[in-house]
């Protein structure tokens, strides 16, 4: 028997740590590849390509002062009709030329501008501006971090959208505050943060060249830990970007390189394994030795749990003298939450009207379409780029690739019953470690003609071949039941209906798609790659050398189906039942919704034959158009049941 899923899932995650930065020798190396992983991080983020800013709009909710400082309460746009909150604290005298700054982003504190008063009010005492940031869900912020927990990963997933670029997006956006500050000098500004912070002000960093240094506390770990030692279980959704190309952190974090870069965590931290934060700096410092700056990366730890510590102050403080203001600051104590809320509070229970940052997944994700066929001479061409933005864009930019794994032959078995007999094989192989298994059925009067049924999550390669089989009235017809690496045993489990209310964890389900996000994949990727394997084995058989082979699957499997015949023009047609009306209801693919939804998914199809049987509710009118603008309507069917479906394919 072969690897459980979760183990592959472990063992693709070592392999990217593995092989972080190894093709990276030189200087010149790093120039080469930076732009591309740069573009890489900012698809990872949802950010790719940037949206564009509008008008900040700022509006200001008052002042306040207190013993060094004064400061001033504001809103602003991060998107039209989306708003974000803050406060910006500065010294309570200022000199004539600008002021460094700080963007201090929130962890996960529900008040962020209260709950942390005590950093902005220590810099300011020091002589920085501190714009002190909301997060999308913080104080009176109606956004979402939590759509794994609260069942919205598969919808997020295939938008593309993580609440990670979200926050980075409010995080450029506050940037763009201090920039226009004339208080501030834009051309130094360091940004940090604790925990959710940690990872934003990393993020953030990452993607904004225009911050002088970071300093980020408890915040970013490798897909490798987050998976092997199970930590994701007790992160949000904004630590983490989407994993399109399967990168390690680290070749994100050398996008930091040759920016001064503090990496603070705490030895008894149980979110984060000490051994692992060690390494991934390690390799991240690979590429400022390559700028010959080594120096400008550095790890700073303590004993104690997540969260703040003195140490982290001191040595943030520190770095910051040195990197960002250029000389050394009076040394200032931490102060405590001395302010009430009643003082930080930004909108007072009433944010500006209208405000969509609950519709940030979609607004900051744009949607893809594919252009009409006015004719049968404008469809090749059309089809053709589509195609190809899927190719690119998605299923290829998948670190994993169809035909990389060996289906081989384990056994076989054969027996005959009635005229011309029927001949049955099984044969049992795997991928990365993961058992596949494919069972075949051929009569001795089958011609050119095999369908290959794929399983689903919850179905064995039996289950498929018996619904190939009922379906099939014909003896001419040879069929097949492929079970994939996500069906049978490694199913990815349904949600659990009977979590307690308020559970602050993920679903069983929703933790193994966020790791399959983290290696680059999803249930419905894999078994596209997995479909490339077995075409591949199947062509190479006696039985199915030279058949016209077709696709049959249901659900999630008919989704796969369907993406892996766009990629292969060989596959003669598909039957698809229970298909998701869209990917918003199910079949998440990474990015998938940004290149087109699954009616143009099935349209792409024309001219070869489609049915649909029952499927997921929808006008399905984009690709009867489509089959009818160039035309061939008889090539698209919405059947009511399996076997009207496959008569339809196979005639």
């Amino acid at each position: 028997m072969g690897i459980t899923l979760w183990q592959s899932l472990c063992d693709r995650a070592e392999k990217m740590t593995r092989d972080a930065l190894k093709d990276v020798k030189t200087i010149a190396d790093w120039r080469s590849l930076r732009p591309l992983r740069r573009t890489e991080f900012l698809r990872d983020l949802g950010l790719g390509p940037l949206p564009e800013r509008c008008d900040l709009g700022i509006v200001e909710y008052g002042a306040f002062a207190d013993e060094g400082f004064q400061a001033r309460r504001i809103g602003f746009r991060i998107l039209p009709d989306c708003w974000s909150s803050a406060c910006v604290y500065y010294p309570e005298t200022l000199t004539g030329e600008p002021a460094p700054a700080v963007l201090y982003v929130c962890g996960h504190a529900t008040i962020g501008t209260w709950h942390y008063q005590y950093h902005p009010v220590m810099w300011a005492r020091r002589g920085y501006v501190c714009l002190v940031l909301d997060t999308i869900e913080q104080n009176d912020n109606p956004g979402e971090h939590h759509g794994s927990l609260m069942g919205r990963a598969d919808a997020w997933l295939s938008l593309g959208y993580t609440p990670a670029g979200a926050e980075v997006w409010n995080g450029m956006r506050a940037m763009d505050v201090l920039a226009e500050d004339p208080k501030v000098d834009a051309e130094r500004i360091g940004v940090t943060g604790v925990s959710g912070g940690g990872a934003c002000s990393f993020h953030l960093a990452a993607a904004d060249e225009r911050i002088q240094a970071l300093s980020t506390l408890c915040g970013i770990s490798s897909p490798y830990d987050a998976i092997v030692n199970m930590h994701l279980a007790g992160h949000c959704d904004c630590m983490y970007p989407l994993n399109l190309y399967g990168r390690d952190i680290s070749e994100y974090a050398a996008l930091l390189a040759p920016r001064p870069a503090l990496f603070c965590f705490a030895d008894e931290d149980t979110l984060y394994h000490p051994e692992e934060t060690r390494a991934l700096v390690e390799r991240t410092r690979r590429v400022y030795a390559l700028y010959d700056q080594e120096n400008l990366c550095r790890l700073v730890t303590c004993p104690g749990p997540h969260g703040d510590h003195p140490e982290f102050d001191e040595a943030t403080a520190d770095w910051f003298d040195r990197h960002v203001a250029g000389e050394k600051r009076p040394g200032v104590g931490r102060g405590g939450r001395d302010l009430p809320e009643t003082t930080t509070s930004v909108f007072n229970g009433r944010p500006p009207s209208p405000n969509r940052v609950d519709l940030l997944p979609q607004l900051i994700s744009p949607r893809g379409t594919v252009t009409l066929p006015r004719n049968a001479g404008d469809w090749s061409t059309i089809r053709n780029e589509a195609v190809e933005l899927l190719r690119a864009n998605v299923l290829q930019a998948s670190p994993s690739r169809a035909g990389h794994g060996t289906l081989e032959l384990d056994g076989e078995w054969q027996w005959s019953a009635g005229p011309g007999g029927v001949t049955f094989r099984a044969h049992r192989g795997g991928i990365d470690g993961l058992d596949i298994w494919l069972h075949m059925a051929r009569s001795s009067r089958a011609q050119a003609k095999l369908v290959l049924s794929v399983a689903c999550e919850g179905e064995t390669s039996m289950h498929a071949l018996n619904r190939a089989a009922t379906a099939i009235d014909s003896k001419d017809i040879a069929y097949a039941g492929f079970q994939p690496r996500v069906a049978g045993a490694n199913s990815v489990p349904a949600d659990e209906a009977d979590r307690p209310p308020g559970a602050r964890l993920p679903s069983v389900r929703n933790l193994v798609l966020r790791a399959m996000a983290l290696t680059g994949t999803t249930p419905v990727m894999m078994t596209v790659e997995d479909i490339g394997v077995a075409v591949g084995y199947l062509k190479e058989r006696t039985e199915a050398r030279d058949c016209e082979i077709y696709l049959c699957a249901k659900g999630d499997g008919a989704a796969a189906a369907l993406y892996y015949a766009l990629l292969d023009e060989s596959i003669a047609g598909v039957v698809a039942q229970y298909l998701p009306s869209s990917h918003l209801d199910g079949a998440p693919i990474l990015g998938i919704l940004r290149v087109f939804d699954v009616p143009q998914a099935v349209g792409l199809m024309a001219p070869r034959k489609v049915a649909l049987v029952t499927p997921g509710h929808s006008f399905w009118t984009w690709p009867a158009r489509v089959y009818e603008r160039i035309g061939r309507p008889e090539s698209f069917l919405m059947a009511s049941n399996m076997c009207e479906a496959m008569g339809h394919v196979l005639a």
